[in-house]
């Protein structure tokens, strides 16, 4: 029965994918999930609770602040002045407007999915068109240090330059995925709306008004993610519960007679690609080399897996992003990624650590990167006035 099962959510996952008219797959797929939780109740309801505890006392205290002040600066124009501010820049690096740039700062701050509900709001506010949001999340779709250099590096990996290592890896890689989009998305150049003439806008609002519909927005974007984590936590329990990723990595080597080295990275990729958090705990715990776990480390944060994805996917789901092409340009981020990461560790000649500095990123916790975005995005502001009124 559990390869009748594995079979069935095979098929019809990447018949979802790769059809335009899926109704009949989706339907099969979501069918057999609703049978696997009659069959496994248990799985499903620690599934449940595992992905509730994650939402409650991880993803809400780490994202809600960041978007809200997101929301407050959109409402006070602050991405208008960073925009003009980085604009010879982001246009030469990526060729789109300097909008680029504040999605960008606030993404690799605040981590997934920010980047993808600051592109939504931009669009929303006609700031930006569809084509050029589409651009802007080549690159501005990334992780945060929280993540990255607290949760797995000191955390999971109990090395904090590991986690150092991680970011860089992952920030550059998501830059040369934007640089490389820049020739590949080249319709996106056109941009049909230009900063300049939203820069002053004639609605005022009160703080209270401002500070009040931060919150109702960040709330419900909030709520949406939730849905997704809880959603995929309960998947991913199921899955296991039937063996569900030892059978495909079972019928890879029976049927298509791959090493046994082979094998083993297809089933991680598969098993860890649903979520990034459990997927980064499996991968540490691997009896692997350092330099294996690394590079497939920094494939898995830079794709985000199915479960950032789908929370992505519902936050553009009006905007007119193009979601298949989104998760294109994630494979290439997570190549760029694990490619420079393993030049960096070769650089820098690592093999296993002689020290281990425990808990030394645990300093970054959210009050301390709030700080310090707030006065990044301060300084740029006074700066872009400065020569704003110099030119006057």
């Amino acid at each position: 029965m559990k390869y009748i099962f594995t079979i069935i959510i095979t098929i019809t996952f990447f018949m979802c994918f790769i059809l335009k008219k899926n109704i009949k797959a989706v339907t099969a797929l979501i069918s057999t999930f609703l049978i696997l939780l009659i069959f496994y109740p248990k799985a499903s309801i620690n599934g449940a609770k595992e992905g509730i505890n994650l939402w409650m006392f991880i993803v809400i205290p780490s994202l809600l602040p960041f978007f809200i002040i997101n929301d407050m600066l959109m409402s006070l124009k602050v991405p208008e002045n960073i925009a003009k501010l980085f604009a010879p820049v982001i246009k030469l690096l990526f060729n789109t407007t300097g909008y680029g740039a504040y999605v960008f700062i606030m993404s690799i701050f605040s981590g997934y999915p920010s980047g993808a509900k600051i592109v939504n709001d931009l669009i929303k506010s006609k700031k930006i068109s569809v084509k050029e949001g589409q651009k802007i999340l080549t690159f501005s779709s990334t992780s945060g240090p929280l993540f990255i250099i607290g949760a797995v590096g000191s955390g999971m990996l109990k090395y904090s330059i590991a986690g150092y290592i991680l970011y860089i890896s992952h920030i550059l890689g998501a830059i040369l995925n934007g640089i490389l989009f820049r020739f590949i998305l080249k319709d996106a150049d056109k941009n049909k709306f230009n900063y300049n003439n939203n820069f002053y806008s004639e609605n005022y609002y009160s703080s209270s008004e401002i500070f009040s519909k931060a919150i109702s927005s960040s709330l419900i974007t909030c709520g949406l993610i939730g849905g997704y984590i809880i959603m995929f936590s309960v998947i991913i329990y199921l899955l296991r519960e039937i063996q569900y990723f030892d059978i495909i990595g079972y019928l890879l080597q029976k049927f298509f007679h791959l090493s046994s080295f082979f094998t083993f990275t297809i089933k991680s990729l598969f098993e860890t690609s649903l979520e990034i958090s459990n997927g980064a705990k499996i991968i540490s715990l691997m009896d692997k080399s350092f330099t294996y776990k690394m590079c497939l480390l920094s494939f898995i944060i830079a794709f985000s897996g199915l479960s950032i994805i789908g929370q992505v996917s519902g936050i553009l789901s009006k905007s007119g992003i193009n979601i298949k092409l989104y998760v294109i340009s994630k494979v290439f981020h997570g190549i760029f990624s694990s490619l420079l990461c393993f030049i960096f560790i070769m650089l820098l000649n690592i093999r296993v650590f002689v020290f281990n500095i425990k808990n030394s990123a645990s300093v970054l916790n959210v009050i301390v990167l709030l700080e310090l975005l707030l006065i990044i995005i301060l300084i740029l502001n006074i700066i872009s006035y400065k020569i704003k009124f110099s030119k006057n």
